[in-house]
């Protein structure tokens, strides 16, 4: 395909143009999908979800996922085969992890699971042009020739859609809205070819072209004002086979903008991100949300009709006829008050309207059964305890991992791609230079890249995620891996430390103790009569450790009143009907009958 050749111009857009009709009904759900996830707050006019949403499942699983996944910002490892160049690839290791620390890739990676929590996540890992990329959220711009990765939304991209996999697409594009003065006088971009542009429309002219209104503008929907400067629709279109990059104006049918040879990383610039299963023969894949949307709207429709049946109810007394003295007496009366009637039967209060129960035990169910589809949300964002024992709860963690191991795979091998391929444009940059540190015996060593200090060939080198490293940890989940290391290891193994000249940091331990837990008073009920810096390391030998121990962790009273699951079975059961035992009925603080 040669992008300056008319035929094959046209041949490749009518191609994207049916790329584009296909991607329409995918387009359509996504944004139906994240009605529901903003619910019925959000915005206003034509902006949030059509219904009301009482109960937001959506929120809360996007949420957990991104908490379970992408939470901190991933930590790369760079090894070797080669003995000698180890120094080199901790060098490196240095050098890439300041870089993926300056882009915020770790914003980058949580906006890519949420995308693909509706349909799929797409980064596009590119070298930034001058004034062209500013940091989402942030008063800065990112510089000119620094590796950068950026989130693509669904409404910007299309894909070969008749391609089964991948590694078989002829094309895939981004488009993407700069400013017109910036690009008219970009020398990167043929200045014969800029001669018949003219600035875009926010609204019109993206409108018009695709039947389509992109996400941002239904929540959105004033459109009242276009952008305060002259904007222009721009597309990037990456052609494997050729392996070029051709940037053209969207929708204008004439000679590319900018044709760029690709020389970086092997696949090209874009990297797709799935959570869920894929579809044979489709590069689109099912998403979390579009199983989970059914559901949701069903236990919404319920609460909503619950709710309607809650508003109507009302109590109505009423008495007999030739028992208005009674009835007049009672309605005087107040609390506790003794009150004289001639005939008690006579005044009653008759209930009307109400929430039906079998709808009630039934949404109870749906809620459970939404749970397991999410994959055991209550435990996945540590909601509470899922079993009467600690132990059980790790057996529903363990086996509830297999499907959290499956996503944590998919977002590690994601996130590695695109770590790679920022580390070939960092390697392959001959001007470009950044400082980091590297730790020494627990000090920081200061180092600075450039590209003289490279050594050895980029296939040399092995680029790994540390594992757990995106994985948010809270203080208290921390301060138990410490513990249990003491415990576990560095107790029972001091004598052999000591050996092998190691020894055990207490006052290290006692800060360590203080800051997790959020209690810095623990600082001044531990004192050490020697600074941190001037004290030796234990002498003599430690008290012995037991040969053997047997730990039993076992949760005997849950303080939450049982576990969910337990609480919304007796539920269940009163509503239909039931009498829960004693037991049961503990379950919620008070006695069975």
């Amino acid at each position: 395909m040669n992008p300056n050749n008319s035929r094959d111009r046209e041949r490749l857009f009518k191609a994207i143009e049916l790329s584009t009709r296909q991607l329409r009904p995918f387009r359509e759900k996504r944004e139906k999908l994240i009605r529901q996830y903003v619910g019925s707050n959000y915005g206003s006019g034509a902006g949030g979800s059509e219904r009301e949403i009482i109960v937001n499942l959506m929120y809360q699983t996007a949420e957990a996922y991104m908490m379970t996944l992408a939470a901190q910002r991933p930590r790369v490892l760079v090894t070797s085969k080669y003995a000698d160049l180890t120094w080199f690839g901790n060098y490196f290791q240095v050098a890439l992890n300041n870089l993926i620390k300056e882009v915020h890739l770790e914003d980058t990676l949580r906006k890519a699971v949420l995308d693909a929590f509706f349909a799929m996540g797409v980064v596009k890992v590119y070298t930034a042009d001058a004034g062209m990329v500013q940091l989402e959220g942030e008063d800065e711009w990112v510089d000119p020739g620094k590796p950068f990765a950026e989130n693509i939304s669904m409404d910007d991209f299309v894909y070969d859609t008749r391609a089964t996999g991948w590694n078989r697409i002829k094309y895939c594009l981004n488009k993407y809205r700069v400013s017109y003065e910036k690009m008219m006088e970009d020398d990167a971009y043929d200045k014969k070819a800029k001669e018949d542009l003219r600035p875009d429309s926010r609204y019109s002219d993206r409108e018009g072209t695709t039947g389509e209104q992109p996400v941002k503008d239904l929540l959105y929907p004033e459109r009242d004002a276009d952008d305060y400067e002259p904007m222009i629709d721009l597309m990037d279109v990456w052609l494997p086979e050729e392996q070029m990059i051709v940037t053209w104006a969207v929708n204008k049918h004439m000679k590319p903008l900018r044709l760029v040879e690709w020389n970086g990383p092997e696949g090209g610039p874009f990297h797709i991100l799935s959570l869920a299963a894929d579809v044979p023969d489709h590069i689109m894949p099912i998403s979390p949300a579009m199983n989970l949307s059914p559901l949701n709207q069903l236990i919404n429709g319920l609460m909503r009709k619950q709710q309607r049946q809650a508003q109507r109810q009302k109590d109505i007394p009423f008495y007999q006829s030739g028992h208005h003295d009674d009835a007049k007496r009672l309605e005087r009366a107040s609390d506790g008050e003794w009150t004289r009637v001639d005939n008690p039967e006579s005044v009653n209060v008759m209930k009307m309207g109400g929430v039906d129960q079998a709808n009630q035990a039934f949404g109870i169910s749906m809620q459970d059964l939404f749970d397991r589809m999410a994959g055991n949300l209550q435990l996945m964002a540590g909601l509470g305890p899922q079993s009467g024992t600690l132990g059980q709860d790790q057996l529903i963690k363990a086996s509830n991992s297999k499907r959290e191991a499956n996503m944590q795979y998919r977002i590690v091998r994601f996130t590695t791609d695109i770590c790679r391929d920022m580390g070939w444009l960092l390697w392959n940059d001959s001007v470009m230079e950044t400082e980091g540190s590297y730790e020494v015996a627990g000090q920081d060593i200061p180092v600075s890249w450039t590209p003289e200090l490279r050594e050895g060939d980029w296939l040399d080198y092995n680029f790994e995620i540390e594992p757990y490293s995106m994985q948010y940890k809270s203080p208290s989940e921390r301060l138990s891996g410490i513990t249990n290391f003491m415990s576990q290891v560095a107790m029972p193994m001091q004598p052999m430390m000591q050996e092998y000249g190691g020894s055990i940091d207490i006052q290290e331990l006692v800060e360590i103790y203080a800051e997790l837990m959020d209690m810095p008073r623990l600082k001044q009920i531990v004192k050490f009569q020697e600074p941190k810096q001037d004290r030796p390391g234990p002498q003599g030998q430690p008290p012995a450790a037991p040969a053997h121990t047997v730990r039993e962790n076992v949760r005997t009273n849950v303080p939450t009143g049982g576990t969910q699951e337990s609480r919304n079975h007796v539920m269940q059961q009163v509503l239909m009907g039931g009498s829960p035992n004693s037991d049961q009925a503990g379950q919620f603080g008070r006695q069975g009958p």
